[in-house]
């Protein structure tokens, strides 16, 4: 486990009003970039994780995503949940990401391929591996990418206990 997992506020709370509470927080930009946005998240999905730090990291996987669309797309937010994990995944409708530009995503000095800082990401990046998680970003099959933020439910609710 992280050495800063112990400075995590652990709680468990439902994710869909989390993530509904970030994306209207960003409302404004969204439509004045006709992004449209859809939560597929059950309500009955709970998380345990630092709430803030989630919080933190659902924000810029939505400004990442947002920037990948800079002239309107789709947003979609969805999650699985297994014994194992729950997994979050932001979708968009932007522009593919090239092999190279994988090699690059989570580089926090750039801009990447498809407009976004890779600083969104590498945060992202952090919280997840404070968690105990990871994040992996793929190609959508029918254009677009999806960024996944993986958190192990072990690890939390040992950490919670």
């Amino acid at each position: 486990m992280s050495p800063h997992a112990n400075a995590l506020r652990w709680g468990t709370f439902p994710l869909r009003p989390l993530v509904k509470e970030v994306i209207q927080s960003l409302d404004l930009r969204l439509e004045a970039q006709a992004i449209r946005t859809t939560i597929d998240i059950p309500r009955s999905e709970t998380v345990t994780a630092d709430r803030e730090m989630l919080r933190r990291a659902v924000r810029n996987l939505v400004l990442n995503a947002a920037a990948a669309m800079p002239d309107g797309g789709t947003l979609i937010a969805t999650s699985i949940t297994t014994p194992e994990a729950l997994e979050l995944e932001i979708a968009d409708s932007g522009p593919a990401i090239t092999d190279e530009g994988r090699q690059h995503v989570f580089d926090s000095r750039g801009i990447d391929e498809r407009g976004a800082t890779g600083c969104t990401l590498a945060i992202v990046q952090r919280i997840a591996n404070q968690h105990g998680g990871r994040l992996t970003v793929a190609n959508c099959p029918d254009g677009g990418v999806a960024v996944t933020l993986r958190l192990p439910r072990t690890i939390a609710l040992e950490a919670a206990a």
